[in-house]
């Protein structure tokens, strides 16, 4: 592409298209795109959420946000929402698409509030520091919901 620099491509992604530029809660706006975006997968027929697509969602997304800090300059930089994109997947984890509203919300909660142990994975530096505590906001949202699922 004419113009796109390798800086430029990792911004666009980082970002998720830009949703993380926006001036007003970036986090939960980037997780918004990416819960319309599965959404849409959900109805073009993708099944669950599996471990082949969280496995390379978080293996591109943290070459990405590293690459965005840097870009930034910022230690996990607000901008960079592509760690939303994951935990929102991992919260999505083996779940049919009526819990996308629930996950979306409680994974939000817990990325906020990042309660211990989220909070303690924010001493990893790169793009693994920035993508861990989504993984874990993500992991504890799924297995919240699972459990109400299960003995409801």
């Amino acid at each position: 592409m004419k113009g796109w620099s390798i800086d430029k491509v990792v911004e666009f992604l980082a970002t998720g298209f830009y949703s993380g530029l926006s001036p007003y809660a970036p986090g939960t706006v980037g997780t918004l795109l990416g819960a319309i975006l599965l959404w849409i997968a959900f109805k073009f027929g993708m099944g669950l959420v599996g471990f082949p697509l969280v496995f390379i969602v978080f293996v591109v997304g943290t070459f990405l946000s590293h690459h965005a800090e840097n870009f930034f300059g910022e230690k996990d930089a607000p901008q960079i929402v592509v760690d939303e994109f994951a935990g929102l997947l991992v919260a999505m984890y083996n779940l049919p698409i009526t819990m996308l509203i629930p996950a979306f919300v409680l994974f939000r909660v817990f990325d906020i509030l990042k309660p211990p142990p989220i909070r303690n994975l924010q001493k990893f530096h790169g793009g693994v520091g920035i993508m861990l505590d989504d993984i874990l906001a993500g992991l504890i949202a799924n297995l919240l919901i699972q459990f109400i699922l299960h003995f409801a």
